[in-house]
């Protein structure tokens, strides 16, 4: 494949240009991107929190499995590509993520004293695992916190994650992913 382009919209969700990767740092307010990111949830309830790398969108800050939109990718495409390149989870576990917002949410991240506007797909990925093989140039370290406690983190602001935004309705979509799966691994167990 070629050079990574994304495409750029307005705040209306109207295409404007497509654009190299090098040129997202000549981007201003008035230019949208399109990205996804994924609770990733393991056997013990827990969502995988990334340190991102010193370099490029958002350094040093904590987040989910995140990406942006490359070339002519769907947003389901953007994810399970991601879910491999970060964390190494296969294709075919991969395909089990499940979109939690029909559209991208608008969401602003400051970095490097600017902000950068997306629009942000949600997704949710529930594995039976805990084990992921960290892709270096992007991720500094992880940790696994209890749900609540991550849905507590991304709302304080102590992530990439702007706080002033209602994330209530993600947050209940999650617990029901999880909490459905697990009450069907239980019932098969009876």
């Amino acid at each position: 494949m070629g050079n990574t382009q994304y495409k750029v919209y307005d705040k209306d969700g109207n295409y404007k240009k497509t654009i190299e990767k090098t040129e997202e740092k000549n981007l201003d307010e008035t230019d949208w991107l399109n990205g996804v990111t994924c609770f990733v949830i393991n056997e013990k309830g827990e969502v995988l929190i990334e340190v991102r790398a010193n370099k490029g969108l958002t350094p040093g800050k904590n987040d989910l499995c995140s990406g942006h939109l490359d070339n002519d990718e769907t947003e389901t495409q953007a994810m399970i590509r991601e879910l491999k390149e970060e964390l190494g989870i296969g294709v075919e576990e991969s395909m089990n993520v499940v979109k939690l917002t029909p559209r991208g949410v608008p969401l602003g991240f400051e970095s490097s004293n600017k902000i950068k506007n997306f629009f942000i797909t949600f997704f949710c990925l529930k594995r039976n695992s805990s084990e992921v093989t960290i892709q270096k140039e992007e991720i500094n370290r992880y940790v696994w916190l209890p749900l609540e406690e991550t849905f507590k983190l991304l709302k304080s602001g102590r992530t990439k994650f702007p706080k002033n935004f209602d994330y209530e309705e993600i947050f209940e979509k999650v617990r029901n992913i999880y909490y459905n799966i697990n009450k069907q691994n239980t019932q098969r167990e009876d």
